[in-house]
């Protein structure tokens, strides 16, 4: 794979596809800011975003995300009947999207993910599956029998040494795989409940769950 290119007219592009509905990220800054100035913030994250990748160092400040428990149904005393939603920095987000479509572009492009996946792929979905086993039991003109599995919590169970020792084995270049280490790296939570704040709270497992990254990474790591 090429290393990663970062051009002024893909972060512009970027820039213009965020949601002015979404919540700031941890930084504070509002989607409709730099959607509105996307043409002249565009030069300057390109160089920004070409010097991180360049280093292989992803900002610590991008690292962190704000945890706003939203309760469910139940009991509000117990834990478990709160949905964690986390909020990133939309810097973090529009570099990783970048870095995305060009990662899994090349993986797609070189079959270096299984045709049985349909989880996190473009143009598939489970139903798609569904499908595609039907119309294998059609086939089969007999009974057939499904076990249908679920592994909890599957993206705070990725083995980050797991994973990056396997990154160079798909033939992706060391600046990436260093970009992608300090990306996993050193990273953390707050929890933010009526505007009051927790502590900061280190996370060294797993991939990040709303990052646009890690859906990719937890299929390279499979």
């Amino acid at each position: 794979m090429p290393d990663v290119r970062f051009s002024q007219r893909t972060v512009c592009k970027a820039l213009l596809s965020l949601d002015i509905h979404k919540s700031s990220g941890p930084d504070g800054i509002p989607p409709i800011v730099l959607r509105t100035c996307a043409p002249e913030l565009a030069p300057v994250l390109t160089r920004l975003f070409q010097y991180s990748y360049s280093l292989g160092v992803f900002p610590k400040s991008w690292k962190t995300a704000f945890v706003h428990p939203i309760p469910k149904k139940g009991d509000r005393l117990d834990p478990y009947n709160y949905r964690p939603i986390a909020i990133t920095s939309l810097f973090s987000k529009i570099i990783e999207s970048i870095i995305n479509c060009q990662l899994m572009r090349y993986l797609e492009n070189h079959q270096l993910i299984s045709d049985l996946q349909y989880g996190f792929r473009r143009g598939r979905s489970a139903g798609d599956l569904q499908v595609y086993l039907t119309h294998r039991w059609v086939e089969s003109k007999g009974e057939a029998l499904a076990i249908s599995l679920d592994i909890a919590k599957a993206f705070d169970r990725v083995w980050h040494k797991a994973l990056l020792s396997k990154l160079p084995s798909y033939g992706l270049p060391e600046k990436l795989c260093n970009w992608i280490t300090s990306f996993l790296a050193d990273r953390s939570i707050k929890v933010v409940v009526d505007g009051a704040c927790s502590d900061y709270k280190p996370i060294n497992a797993g991939v990040p769950q709303v990052c646009v990254l890690s859906p990719t990474l937890f299929l390279a790591c499979q």
